[in-house]
């Protein structure tokens, strides 16, 4: 008796396990991302896979391909040693999301995911006394960021929308004249995905 009970347990494992073995959810997303600004609008794309039932994590990177001219003037505050003038330009990311747990309609799917991480960003200074690299690029600098934000999805079969956004939190660190500011600054994006 005590033999076949531990047979029946030994070959049941298998079935039990298979049973709760998650499918990868693997979502390959690229759109558009909105900053404020000039030249608010730019490309993003990334992967996000699932980890657990609740736990996914994005990676991925934005980019405003669009340059900002010489001819642009600064409208905002006359001090140059406001934050405002440190405009999101390029960035890449690594996001873990907690997924919010919801039943799903049988003809479609959607999720929420909130989600923390960091990553690296670049800036541009659009002070009037910030050099130029170019005729018609703003001199851009890397710093680490931190990000905050949420998204949401519908998929229908394999394909579907994401929309989403992201507040990136960065420390600026401004040569001239000497100063450190803690710079807040929102980001929106909408893409379409496909998941496999």
């Amino acid at each position: 008796m005590l033999m076949a009970a531990a047979l029946s347990l030994f070959l049941g494992a298998p079935a039990a396990a298979q049973s709760m073995a998650l499918d990868p959810q693997n979502r390959l997303h690229a759109g558009l991302n909105y900053v404020s600004g000039p030249s608010g609008v730019g490309v993003t794309a990334g992967f996000d896979s699932r980890l657990t039932r609740i736990i996914a994590l994005d990676i991925g990177a934005f980019a405003s391909p669009i340059p900002i001219g010489p001819d642009y003037e600064w409208t905002g505050s006359e001090d140059a040693a406001t934050p405002e003038y440190r405009q999101l330009r390029h960035g890449v990311f690594a996001t873990p999301g907690l997924r919010i747990p919801h039943a799903q309609p049988k003809t479609w799917a959607w999720d929420v995911f909130a989600r923390a991480g960091g990553g690296v960003i670049w800036t541009a200074d659009l002070s009037p006394d910030a050099p130029q690299d170019t005729e018609t690029l703003y001199a851009i600098r890397p710093d680490p960021a931190g990000l905050v934000g949420a998204d949401a999805l519908v998929r229908f079969g394999r394909v579907g929308v994401r929309a989403s956004g992201k507040v990136w939190m960065f420390d600026v660190l401004q040569t001239t004249p000497a100063a450190n500011f803690f710079v807040v600054r929102p980001q929106l994006g909408i893409e379409a995905l496909v998941q496999w």
